[in-house]
């Protein structure tokens, strides 16, 4: 899958330090929502591949209902 969790960290960390240097607040305040997307999007490629990884491990050969059960989803 594309995209590195730790890359956009540290993206987000190159934006945070910048807006911690910027004087005006209205380019301070772009820099951290910036900061904020890279963040963001770090916790969704990591959620994504946890997904990925779940759903390579299922046996298509089985019964539908063993989705749920590889996903560790209960009925309510």
């Amino acid at each position: 899958m594309p995209g590195d969790p730790a890359r956009c960290r540290l993206n987000a960390a190159r934006y945070t330090e910048l807006s911690e240097r910027a004087k005006d607040p209205a380019r301070r305040k772009r820099l951290v929502v910036l900061a904020e997307t890279w963040t963001r999007l770090a916790a969704e490629l990591e959620a994504d591949q946890a997904l990925l990884n779940a759903l390579s491990e299922l046996q298509f050969d089985k019964p539908f209902y063993a989705v749920p059960e590889a996903l560790n989803l209960r009925a309510a």
